[in-house]
Parts: C-alpha cells; structure tokens; sequence
C-alpha cells in the first residue's frame, strides 16, 4: 500500500538532473522528500520559480537555478520524479483525531504556491500532543486547525503501515509555514 513513501535505496542524483531540467514554473511536480526530523513525505503541488530560478514545491525547496538544462536537487530530495505505484482507500478525518504515526494525505493552500498535497506521517510535538505537522507544514496547534490546510484525509493508523515514523519534534520550531 504505502512502499511509495520509502522511496529508492539509492538517490539518482543524475536522472533527477535531467528530470528537474525540463520542469518549468506552473507544471504539477511530485517529489518525494526524506528528512531525519519529518520523516519521508510526498508533495504534489506546481512548481514555483523563485527570483533566483530556484524551482519550489508547496514552499519546499526542490531544486538549485538551472545550469546546462539540468538542476541540482536539493539534498532532501529523494526522487523526482516520485510515481506512486500503490492504492488506498483514505478515510476524511478530524484533525484533532489524529496521532504521532498516523499515515496521512493532506491538502493545502498557500500563496505564491497554490494548492498542494501531502503525503506523509504525522508527527507531534514531544510536549505538546496537540501540535501536529505532516512534512514541515502544520495541521494543527494547540489553539487549532492550520488555516492553510484545506482538509486531511488518513491512509492508515500508526503502526498499520510501512512507512517510517519519525522520533517527536523537540520545540524548537522557528516560523511556521502551514
């Protein structure tokens, strides 16, 4: 179901090159990050040129300005493009239902990014439960659902799934992007 979000064993720095190369500002991209804090994440969301032709997805940085036709991924980057191969049948959920470990699909909006999608496992604060974050983005604090996020759906419970799950997330958060 969910052998998507590990990701190759081995990034392919070469293919991802040529691949981020032909991406131009407004095309639908999917990248699958891999982070010691957030865990693996898919985002699928249309690409955003910033003013040094850095090329973004949902505000994540996906790759440096183009030289010779090609990009150099950022080092977060695990593949691109990310192909989902699997199915599952995500349920609509409460936000506040949600726990550390919980495999999840959610959308959001943020401008100049538009709307974007991620997949990925929720992770909580260590002394805050009530913080939540899918990737770096925020589904929830303790006052309430991030205004950015549109809706969230569960793929599966923690533990009923494959898919890595980060330690919690000390507090040390700087500025928040959901």
């Amino acid at each position: 179901m969910d052998t998507f979000i590990k990701g190759p064993s081995k990034r392919d720095v070469a293919g991802m090159k040529a691949a981020l190369g032909a991406v131009a500002a407004g095309d639908v991209v999917s990248v699958l990050y891999k982070t010691v804090r957030f865990g693996n994440f898919l985002i699928t969301g249309r690409a955003h040129a910033t003013v040094l032709d850095d090329l973004m997805v949902g505000g994540l940085n996906v790759a440096a300005a183009k030289k010779n036709d090609q990009r150099q991924p950022d080092k977060d980057v695990r593949a691109f493009p990310a192909e989902f191969t699997g199915s599952f049948d995500p349920e609509a959920i409460a936000v506040g239902e949600l726990k550390h470990g919980d495999l999840v699909l959610a959308s959001f909006s943020q401008e100049p990014y538009g709307d974007f999608v991620i997949t990925g496992v929720v992770t909580e604060a260590e002394n805050d439960h009530s913080y939540l974050m899918v990737g770096p983005w925020i589904l929830q604090t303790s006052n309430a659902q991030a205004p950015r996020l549109l809706e969230v759906q569960r793929i599966a419970t923690a533990g009923a799934h494959v898919a890595p799950v980060p330690t919690r997330r000390g507090l040390v958060e700087v500025a928040e992007l959901g």
